[in-house]
């Protein structure tokens, strides 16, 4: 595929950038924001601490008590 070269914008390529008399121009801070990763899975990975807390305990619990099995 072969780039071919347009000249579609060329009547507004140099116009100045529009800015709204109603809305006022959001804070940069704000713009920002929108665009910052999230956590999409809020908690997690304490509930992953958690459950590892929990296995550690139990094959502690079962090597005090002589279960080799347990783990292996």
């Amino acid at each position: 595929m072969t780039l071919k070269e347009t000249h579609e914008y060329d009547d507004i390529i140099n116009m100045p950038h529009h800015v709204s008399r109603r809305h006022p121009q959001m804070l940069r801070s704000k713009r920002a924001a929108q665009f910052m990763p999230f956590a999409a899975l809020t908690g997690y990975e304490q509930v992953l601490e958690q459950t590892a807390k929990s296995a550690e305990t139990a094959i502690a619990v079962a090597e005090a008590q002589g279960d080799s099995d347990f783990g292996a």
